[in-house]
């Protein structure tokens, strides 16, 4: 009976900890970076905005913390602080993106006013697909071997990569996803967080593995990061031909009144074929 109980008060405690975590970082996230009244919003003023905002926040979180919590045990003494300083590292990490993608990815937007005031629900789920893709990616990082500091640079790599995706997206689709958002369209909002999301899987691929130095480590990044572009080019292609046959998503998504399955189909495809891809390699 020991030999089960120990465990089973092993996992609670480190359970507790990430609870912890998780109320740090909703406190970061409503206190620190948007200094809102998050029970006001919600509950008040019924903002769906906000919520998906702060869920995919916590739950590429929840992801990020997969890496060290699944990961071998060096002992309560070790794990217990170890996880602290990793999860309040991944809090900064998380708002630290969340301010790039309003700086670079959406530069038009003040990203609170949109989410908080305007209740633009197109721009919260960008701003999910952001959290959800670095989740994906912290813990594919934390899965390898090596010095932190090493994976704070590819870190760092990767968010270049996903925001020049994001760009790039942009560029390629017919319309302009700026003002799409700022009419509130929220067709378009999910059809460019899933392609966050897809690109923030494949990524994942090429910051996983353990480190063995740099010149190793930097060409298989460019060369996973370069097959994940050319693969979700070939899955938007697919999406419209397989899934919507005959019909155009962008032009759905920009309707004047904006088909949020449409978007809801095209995010599926970037995410749903990246999952295929991770799974293959």
């Amino acid at each position: 009976m020991e030999e089960m109980l120990m465990p089973m008060g092993r996992a609670a405690v480190y359970l507790l900890e990430a609870f912890v975590l998780l109320v740090i970082a909703k406190w970061a996230y409503t206190g620190l970076y948007r200094r809102v009244h998050f029970s006001e919003e919600l509950f008040d003023k019924n903002n769906v905005a906000l919520a998906v905002s702060m869920a995919g926040y916590l739950f590429g979180i929840v992801i990020a913390l997969g890496g060290v919590l699944s990961g071998p045990s060096a002992g309560w003494l070790a794990d217990l602080p170890a996880t602290a300083l990793y999860g309040i590292m991944t809090i900064a990490m998380m708002l630290v993106a969340s301010w790039l993608c309003e700086k670079i990815l959406l530069p038009r937007f003040n990203n609170t006013k949109e989410v908080v005031e305007d209740q633009n629900l197109g721009t919260a789920f960008v701003e999910a697909g952001v959290h959800i893709a670095n989740g994906l990616i912290l813990l594919a990082i934390q899965q390898g071997a090596g010095p932190w500091w090493v994976g704070v640079v590819f870190w760092i790599l990767a968010q270049a990569v996903l925001l020049i995706l994001g760009l790039l997206y942009q560029k390629a689709t017919p319309h302009n996803i700026h003002d799409e958002l700022e009419r509130d369209n929220a067709a378009v909002g999910l059809a460019l967080a899933g392609v966050l999301v897809g690109m923030g899987n494949i990524i994942s691929l090429a910051v996983a593995g353990d480190f063995t130095g740099w010149r190793d480590g930097l060409t298989t990044f460019a060369a996973d990061v370069a097959f994940g572009l050319i693969i979700l080019l070939i899955i938007k292609r697919l999406t419209d031909v397989l899934l919507a046959p005959g019909v155009s998503l962008a032009k759905q998504q920009t309707h004047e009144k904006p088909r949020i399955g449409a978007g809801l189909l095209e995010a599926f495809g970037y995410v749903g074929g990246s999952m295929l891809v991770v799974w293959v390699f």
